[in-house]
């Protein structure tokens, strides 16, 4: 495995939910005009616009580090090695918009589809109808409050089934499962060096000490 000889393994802990944050109806006061940004206006954007569209407004909401990148592109990795050979499904990274509703449209930083799900075949620019199996956000220290109460509502309202909470300052992933009440409750926690190794992908091992740092060269 990538990294895997970076660390000793610790079985990840479970950590019980935060009712404030996970089960706190999120209530966003908005006034919709005639001139709000539509999902249409939204995907239409340039490649590079990175603004989501929030209750129609476009809104920039994060703007990643190398790290942040790094950590992304490290989860496709990951996943990639664990599903080729397996051909349970793919990955797809930053930029592909997902929508929520006619006003609401984001765009994760990792999506994982299993071949099974439906909205896995064709190709197009968005997602329009339909979820990922898994998505995955790592948090910058502007995408807080976006990825752990807006975001997470929005992706539960669609009915991804697992959001995974990457937490580079705290040194923490969190594996929330969604459940039949529509609320996401945290299965599944690693931390620090822990080897990761969540229940829903048998096989996939995810050495968390390679995440909260960019590689360095060796020395000579």
């Amino acid at each position: 495995m990538i990294f895997e000889h970076l660390l000793a393994w610790h079985a990840p802990r479970t950590l019980a939910p935060d009712p404030a944050v996970l089960h706190t109806p999120l209530v966003i006061e908005a006034t919709l005009s005639s001139n709000a940004c539509t999902w249409d206006e939204f995907v239409a954007l340039e490649e590079d616009d990175r603004r989501e569209l929030i209750d129609g407004e476009l809104l920039e909401v994060e703007v990643p580090t190398k790290l942040h990148e790094y950590v992304v592109w490290l989860i496709g990795c990951f996943f990639g090695q664990w599903a080729l050979p397996r051909k349970a499904g793919f990955g797809v990274v930053s930029g592909f918009k997902v929508r929520i509703s006619d006003r609401r449209g984001v765009m994760p930083d990792f999506q994982f589809f299993r071949m099974t799900n439906p909205a896995a075949s064709g190709d197009s620019a968005a997602l329009e109808d339909g979820r990922a199996d898994l998505v995955v956000e790592v948090i910058s220290p502007s995408s807080v409050r976006y990825d752990r109460v807006i975001k997470l509502e929005y992706y539960a309202s669609i009915g991804v089934p697992e959001y995974w909470i990457i937490d580079l300052p705290g040194r923490t992933l969190e594996r929330l499962v969604l459940q039949d009440g529509g609320r996401y409750l945290i299965a599944q926690t690693g931390r620090d060096g822990d080897l990761f190794r969540p229940e829903s992908f048998e096989g996939l091992e995810i050495p968390l000490a390679g995440l909260w740092s960019l590689p360095v060269a060796a020395p000579r």
